[in-house]
């Protein structure tokens, strides 16, 4: 009988959490991928990209991410400069022809409160994949005029270029090994 109870407990309380998580999709309006690493140890280079859809399952009412799987076109890059842009998707920095994508895929989200959290998950670029942290601050969640929830968010993290094998043959001296991370976005409810 305890047993019957506690797999009725866990289901009614898997079923209930599933309930409020919600399909959103990006507003690319409203939404940003961008970097920053340091160039000659002297200033920053900034870029975003273009190209880029998420899959987010977000529970509004908890505030607190379910799932959220990134997926980044490499061609879009933008740093300002063409010739730039072109030479990052050679082979000595994001493999773009045999790795066109850069891949996000949260593995668990971390509530600290209902403006802040922490978001792991499996970071690849140009082939290697590992695991990262980036810090969440939900901005809120409103209804719009149609119904539907808009919720704004903001994601930073820090990599190493050297984690992932990027950009071998250049040193620290000329193209920094810190790479900060910047996603500011909304997303409608589906």
């Amino acid at each position: 009988m305890k047993k019957l109870f506690f797999s009725s407990l866990v289901a009614v309380s898997i079923l209930t959490s599933a309930t409020f998580a919600k399909d959103f999709s990006l507003d690319k309006a409203h939404t940003s991928v961008a970097f920053k690493i340091k160039h000659l140890q002297i200033s920053n280079v900034n870029g975003n990209f273009k190209d880029y859809d998420a899959t987010i399952d977000f529970d509004s009412a908890n505030f607190e991410f379910k799932k959220l799987q990134a997926n980044i076109k490499v061609a879009s890059i933008n740093t300002e400069n063409k010739a730039r842009d072109a030479h990052l998707q050679q082979d000595d920095f994001f493999k773009a022809k045999a790795h066109p994508n850069i891949t996000f895929t949260m593995s668990k989200y971390e509530k600290i409160s209902n403006e802040k959290g922490k978001m792991y998950g499996a970071l690849n670029i140009a082939g290697v994949s590992k695991d990262i942290v980036l810090e969440t601050e939900i901005g809120g969640v409103i209804k719009t005029d149609s119904g539907k929830e808009k919720a704004g968010f903001t994601l930073q993290g820090q990599i190493k270029r050297s984690d992932f094998n990027f950009a071998p043959d250049t040193t620290s001296l000329t193209l920094g090994d810190e790479v900060q991370i910047n996603i500011e976005a909304e997303i409608n409810e589906k």
